[in-house]
C-alpha cells in the first residue's frame, strides 16, 4: 500500500438526508409505502415508499448520541436529515467506503456540547492513505466475508426465537387448561452490594436486551458498575421490568449480574424453562405488565402481577416444550459465541486492512 494521502472527499460523496419524503424526491416506489427501508443516525427506523439513497451506500449518524455511526445499505433506501449519505465516487469500492468510514471513528470529529454534530463539511476535509482499487477490494472481502457469517448467525437466532413463539402460540390456543407464572418460576430477590462484584463480572443491564428477542447474547464487564445488582445464572429468565413496553425478555447463556430494572425469575424445574421462556416473552404477558405497571412516564412491572398472571397450560405438551427449545437455544448459544470471535478477529483486521 502507498503512504500517500487523499481527502475523503476526492473519493466520496456526501448529501444529507431529508427529514421526509415529498413525493418528487430522488425516486418514489410503488405500492404501499414500505418498499425502501428508512435510516435515522443509529440504523433501520422505519420504511419508505421512497428512496433518496441508492443501493451500496453508507449512511453516517449526523447529530445526537450517535453521531458518527455508520451504517450499509446494499438496496436503495431513504435517509432521514438525522443521518449523511456517503456514496463512493466513480471508481471506488463502495464496500471499502463503508469499513473506511467506520475505521475512522467518526464520533471524534463531532462539534458541539448539548448537542453533537458532524458536518459534511467535517468529513470531506479528513486525510486518509490513498489505496488502489485492487487493495480496496481486496480489503473490502475479507471484511465483508466476516460480516456476511455475522449476519447468518444472526439470522439463526432471529429464525430461532420465529419457531419458538410459533409453537408457543399453536400449543397455547389449544390448551384448556391454565397456570400462574408462579407455579413455574419465581422470582431471585438477592441483590449484590457494589463492593462484592469483581470487575470482570458478565453484566446485562436493558440496554444489552434486544426488543422482543428472546435469547441474551450480548453483556458487558462489571468494572463500571457503582449500585447493587441482582445476580443471575444460566437458563433463567431476565423480564425488563421498566417500561415493560419495549418487550425486553430473554434466556441468559451465562452466569453474572443484571441491572435492579430487570426481573430475574428461575425455573422451578428444568422441564418448566422452554415454556416460562416463551410465555414471559409472549406479547400476551408483556401487554398484561405494560397495562398494570406502576408509574406513567417510566411504568414498572411488579413481580406479584406477573406472578399471579395466569398463562396457557397445555399440561404434557408444556411439559416437553422444553424439549423443543433446549436444541434450538443451544444452536443460538452456539452461534452467539462464533459471532465475538468473528467481531474480535474483524475489529482486529480493520486497521490493518484499511490503515
Amino acid at each position: 500500500m502507498g503512504e500517500a494521502q487523499v481527502r475523503l472527499g476526492d473519493i466520496v460523496a456526501f448529501t444529507n438526508g431529508k427529514a421526509h419524503p415529498s413525493g418528487q424526491g430522488t425516486g418514489t416506489a410503488t405500492g404501499t409505502g414500505t418498499g425502501y427501508r428508512t435510516y435515522g443516525a443509529n440504523g433501520v427506523i422505519g420504511a419508505s415508499g421512497h428512496f433518496n439513497a441508492e443501493a451500496h451506500a453508507s449512511i453516517v449518524g449526523r447529530v445526537g448520541s450517535y453521531c458518527g455511526a455508520v451504517h450499509y445499505s446494499r438496496e436503495r433506501c431513504w435517509v432521514t436529515d438525522n443521518a449523511i449519505i456517503a456514496t463512493a465516487k466513480d471508481g471506488v469500492n463502495p464496500r471499502y467506503v463503508y469499513y473506511l468510514l467506520k475505521r475512522l471513528d467518526l464520533n471524534r470529529y463531532r462539534i458541539g456540547s448539548g448537542q453533537p454534530l458532524l458536518t459534511q463539511g467535517i468529513l470531506r476535509r479528513l486525510a486518509v492513505a490513498r489505496m488502489t482499487r485492487a487493495e480496496q477490494d481486496a480489503a473490502a472481502a475479507v471484511l465483508t466475508a466476516l460480516d456476511d457469517k455475522i449476519a447468518v448467525n444472526g439470522r439463526i437466532a432471529a429464525l430461532a426465537d420465529d419457531l419458538v413463539r410459533a409453537r408457543y402460540a399453536e400449543l397455547a390456543a389449544a390448551a384448556t387448561a391454565t397456570i400462574r407464572i408462579e407455579r413455574l418460576g419465581s422470582l431471585v430477590r438477592s441483590n449484590i452490594p457494589p463492593g462484592r462484584i469483581p470487575g470482570d463480572e458478565n453484566y446485562i443491564a436493558l440496554e444489552h436486551m434486544p426488543k422482543r428477542h428472546m435469547w441474551l447474547t450480548s453483556w458487558t464487564d462489571s468494572s463500571n458498575v457503582i449500585s447493587a445488582k441482582r445476580r443471575f445464572a444460566p437458563g433463567d429468565v431476565l423480564f425488563g421490568k421498566l417500561r415493560p413496553y419495549f418487550h425486553k425478555v430473554g434466556l441468559a447463556f451465562v452466569d453474572g449480574i443484571a441491572s435492579t430494572d430487570i426481573l430475574v425469575v428461575r425455573p422451578k424445574q428444568d422441564a418448566y424453562r422452554g415454556w416460562l421462556l416463551a410465555a414471559l416473552s409472549s406479547d400476551e404477558v408483556v401487554a398484561h405488565a405494560s397495562a398494570v405497571g406502576e408509574g406513567t412516564r417510566m411504568p414498572r412491572a411488579k413481580w406479584p402481577d406477573l406472578a399471579a398472571h395466569e398463562i396457557p397450560w397445555p399440561d404434557a405438551h408444556a411439559r416437553g416444550f422444553d424439549a423443543f427449545v433446549k436444541p434450538l437455544a443451544r444452536r443460538v448459544e452456539a452461534a452467539a459465541a462464533e459471532n465475538r470471535t468473528l467481531v474480535r478477529l474483524r475489529d482486529t483486521l480493520l486497521p490493518r486492512l484499511i490503515p
